[in-house]
Order: C-alpha cells, then structure tokens, then sequence
C-alpha cells in the first residue's frame, strides 16, 4: 500500500472510476456522499489518509447506526461498498463492478491493537504479499489481537506468553490442523514485525499438524468428457483457452489470471511468468491444443482494450479478470456443460492442477520434475500428489499374513 495515500485523492480516483460505467446521476451522488461520509468521519478523528484500521471502524459505526435506525438499508449498502471500492482501488490500481459479501468481523476496541494491526497489514502490502496472504493475515492478527483484549490486555506489553499457546487452544474447537497452521505463520509474522513481540514469539507453536488428504482428481470419465465439451462452440473461446491451459500446464489461478500477452512466446512456443504465490520465474512449453486456443482468443474474441493482460472480461467494461474466483466461475460453467461435478464436489482450477500432476505421475515422470512443471518453490510440496496413484499406493502395503491375530470379540 502507497504510504499516507490521502483519502482526498483515494475518493476522486474511485469516483473517477465509478463515473465510467454510466450510471445515472442520482448513484453517482449516492457514492460521492458515501465517499464524503468517510472523509468526514476520518477527519472527526484526526485522520486524512487511508488505513485498513479507519475503515474497519467506520464500517463498525456504519452497521451502529444502521441497527438503532439513523441510517436506511440502501444507504448501508452504499456506504458498505464504498469502503470496499476504496480498498479494491488501493490494491489493484483500478475497480470492478462485482457482488461483495459482507460479513460482519469484531475489531478490538483498544487504539493500540488497531495501530498495530493497521500497521502490520500496511507492511504486509508494502512486502507486495498476495492478495491471500494478507486476507489471512488481517483475520489472523485481528482474531489475536481480540483474544488477548478478552483477557484483560490493552496493550501489548500486558501480554504474557501462556497467553499464546491459551489462544492456539481456543483455535482448536473452530479451526482445522491446517488452518491453524497458517494462523500460526502469521502470528509468527506479526510478533517478528511489532516492538514488544520478541517475548511472545516463542510461545508460538513451531511444530503445526499438517492434515494430510487425498488429493482431489478429475477422473478419466470426468477429463474425457470435459475434452469433449471443449470441442463444441457451447463455450467462449476465453474460457476454453483458460481450460486448456490449466488442463495442460497446471498452473495456478493467480497466474492465469494475471498472464500479459508479452509471457507468450509464439516462436519458441513457451510461455513465461512469475509465479504470483512465489516469485519465481519459470518457463513452460506452449502445447499445440493451448497455443491454437490461445491465438484464437487473442485474435477473434478478445477485446481491444488498453491492458496487456490476455484474460478479460466478456461484457463492458472490458477489464482483466480480477482474482481466482473468476477462474472458478468459469470451470463451474464448463463442467456444468459437461455434465460432470454438479453437486458439492470440488472445482475450481486446481482441480486441474491436481490431475496435471496425478497424470504425469501415473506416466512415471519424476516427482523433480513435477515439481519443476509446477514451480513448486519447495520440493516436497509435490510429494503429497503420491497419494493420487492408487496402483502404487496399493503396491506400498504390507500384507497382514503371519501377523497373530486374537479373533475375540470380534464375532
């Protein structure tokens, strides 16, 4: 995030920004007060730039209000989306007109612990961390800094380190093993970056269990007939490009989405990015099926519109593909057409990723190279897709043959 962005500036830019895509007079008004509203609320608190702390408390004041009656349901909404409008602007340089879900999350009430977590999520943004990265980050830190506030700390140094593990504890009765470990990597984060945390930073757990699953596949019925659907005109030529290349190289969402037309290289058919999750440069071949795909995109569907990034969206305004859950929109809409997953079944693009990898292993391919094929930054990351080769998995077991056995209450 762009230090001491002023809010002044902030609001004429999304106002810009909302003023493109035509509404009437009387929405743009709509927006334009909001916006004032929020200006004016920071400056009641000596405020006139942008943190995630102002505008947590002034959505807290605006649901206040909205419950003893002072403001209306529709002006709830303007005011709820202006606040997010404002935040996809600081993120993303730009906005999308899109459904957001509002969900009400408690921030502590102590002054210090939402400095400190303005703060954290502002140096979060400056490290350039993934969109995720700091989602989970801002939740972490905020449910932390709540438990330490019920026990009685308005401020850091009120904090002891048998807090810590009490909080990991509480984690257990709504979070899973993984989930807690993530909650974990942050927190660590969080104590490393504030002053006062090194005493804490200890008593976080060093050793997380890790859940183990089966890694969800698309069986061979399943990839036949998703072949099969991408070979009618039922689907977009954007969304079957987007399929094949998931299908074909296993990358991951973010970096689909965020693909530019400079990554593709027509001459030595590779194509060429940064992993968003990683950082790191890697190089992947460009398959016939994915390059003709993609070339028939570019050339006939493809807007004309003044960005590099290949994916954009279908309708005015023409705009790149915001995040991860527009990939899996669009894999919900083609495996619908194929008839496959129609239930509550796992979806989305790392599906894909997942069967990229299960099948390269059946084909004996070297778990390195899956690795490789998939820029893992981390080698181990791949072992995890061994549990998809049931032949395999099946030859590792050890017969129970000779093993004395107490048949005893069995029957």
């Amino acid at each position: 995030m762009q230090a001491n962005l002023s809010l002044d500036d902030l609001t004429k830019a999304v106002l810009r920004e909302i003023g493109k895509f035509g509404f009437c007079a009387a929405t743009n008004r709509y927006y334009r007060q909001a916006c004032d509203g929020l200006k004016a609320f920071a400056a009641a608190r000596n405020l006139d730039s942008f943190s995630e702390s102002v505008v947590e408390e002034f959505l807290e004041n605006v649901e206040k209000k909205y419950k003893t009656g002072a403001i209306c349901h529709s002006k709830r909404g303007h005011l709820r989306r202006t606040s997010w409008l404002l935040r996809d602007y600081v993120a993303n340089k730009t906005i999308e007109w899109k459904l957001y879900v509002f969900k009400h999350s408690p921030m502590p009430t102590s002054q210090e612990f939402l400095l400190l977590h303005s703060r954290f999520i502002a140096n979060l943004r400056f490290s350039a961390k993934s969109g995720n990265t700091i989602q989970s980050g801002r939740n972490s830190v905020r449910q932390f800094l709540l438990f330490l506030e019920d026990s009685g700390c308005r401020n850091l140094s009120m904090a002891t380190p048998a807090m810590v593990p009490s909080f990991f504890q509480h984690l257990l009765a709504t979070h899973s093993p993984t989930s807690i470990r993530t909650v974990a990597s942050q927190i660590r984060s969080f104590l490393s970056f504030v002053e006062g945390g090194e005493k804490l930073l200890r008593a976080v757990p060093s050793r997380c269990v890790r859940g183990k699953t089966i890694i969800p596949i698309l069986s061979d019925e399943e990839h036949d007939a998703l072949k099969s659907v991408l070979k009618t005109v039922k689907i977009p030529l954007r969304d079957k490009a987007i399929i094949l290349l998931a299908l074909r190289t296993g990358l991951r969402a973010v970096d689909i989405v965020g693909m530019t037309l400079s990554d593709i290289d027509w001459v030595n058919d590779s194509i060429t990015i940064t992993q968003s999750k990683t950082g790191n440069a890697f190089n992947l071949p460009l398959t016939a099926d994915v390059g003709n795909a993609l070339s028939a995109y570019i050339r006939n569907e493809r807007p004309n519109a003044d960005t590099p990034v290949v994916f954009l969206s279908l309708i005015a305004p023409f705009r790149p593909l915001s995040d991860h859950s527009a990939c899996y929109a669009v894999v919900q809409r083609v495996f619908h057409l194929a008839g496959i997953r129609l239930g509550s079944e796992r979806k989305g693009i790392h599906v894909m990723r997942h069967t990229v990898a299960s099948k390269m292993l059946a084909r004996g391919v070297a778990v390195t190279t899956i690795s490789s094929m998939l820029g893992h930054s981390n080698k181990s990351s791949t072992d995890r897709y061994l549990s998809t080769d049931e032949a395999r998995m099946r030859e590792c077991a050890l017969g129970i043959a000779g093993i004395p056995m107490n048949c005893e209450g069995l029957t």
